[in-house]
């Protein structure tokens, strides 16, 4: 099955005359991983999230397309101007890469564990195969925060063998159009990005190292750095309402934290 970027999912009303705030998945996730988000996120905000074509039991024809470009179609759906656009992993590399074409309509910019590599760092196979241990590990712990309560009660072999499909089922072509944005992050014009810039990281997540996180914070022109020694690639689902209250804070005092 092939996909395409559906109509954005409106999550939380918010109060009256509240700002937009728009969220976009990763690389097999879905709307649905912001919903704990957006329980908190909604009593100051309204919050839509974005159906993107990477969400999961596609088989990627979609990379035949740049990412920037579906998610630059699926905002232009929004017919909305947004305050905060919050965007994870390989939805924050599309953010990326629409924020360097200076193309992305939105006021401020929050960046949960993007994919980056420092300019310095070599494409090794050693990188490769850290790169794809990494992934793996992302669709286990993407597997396991999407249990909730369910979590305690599934067993362990039951559970690896859910991942174990998973990965399948994403295949290379799930792997490799990480692997590329991770690669390519490196060449980005990061000097043309013009919102102010949110880098949110952890020190438990196998991507984005905290050093990668502040080369990245250090390269945009305004940008805010927050590694959190707790965090996963998954501190969204994990720490919805300390996630949710860094990004209210970041939007209404962006000058709030300095990058080291």
């Amino acid at each position: 099955m092939s996909a395409a970027a559906n109509g954005p999912r409106w999550l939380a009303d918010g109060p009256p005359d509240a700002p937009l705030a728009v969220l976009a998945h990763g690389l097999e996730d879905s709307w649905r991983t912001w919903l704990p988000l957006a329980d908190v996120l909604g009593q100051r905000w309204r919050v839509a999230a974005l159906d993107l074509p990477w969400r999961p039991g596609t088989d990627y024809r979609w990379r035949h397309r740049p990412a920037a470009d579906a998610l630059a179609d699926a905002v232009d759906g929004l017919g909305a101007e947004i305050d905060l656009l919050v965007a994870h992993s390989y939805g924050a590399n599309a953010t990326l890469h629409l924020l360097c074409r200076d193309a992305l309509p939105a006021r401020q910019v929050a960046l949960i564990c993007p994919l980056y590599r420092p300019p310095g760092r070599p494409v090794t196979w050693a990188l490769f195969d850290r790169a794809r241990a990494a992934f793996e590990r992302h669709i286990h712990e993407s597997l396991r925060s999407r249990q909730g309560e369910r979590l305690a009660r599934t067993p362990d072999d039951v559970l690896a063998t859910m991942t174990r499909k998973a990965i399948d089922r994403a295949g290379p072509a799930g792997f490799l159009a990480v692997f590329e944005q991770y690669v390519t992050s490196a060449a980005l014009p990061l000097d043309r990005v013009r919102p102010p810039v949110l880098v949110l990281g952890g020190g438990d997540d196998p991507t984005l190292s905290p050093a990668a996180a502040g080369a990245l914070a250090r390269a945009l022109p305004d940008a805010r750095l927050v590694v959190d020694d707790r965090y996963d690639h998954f501190c969204h689902l994990r720490h919805p309402a300390e996630v949710a209250a860094r990004l209210c804070r970041f939007a209404a005092r962006p000058e709030f934290e300095e990058v080291p």
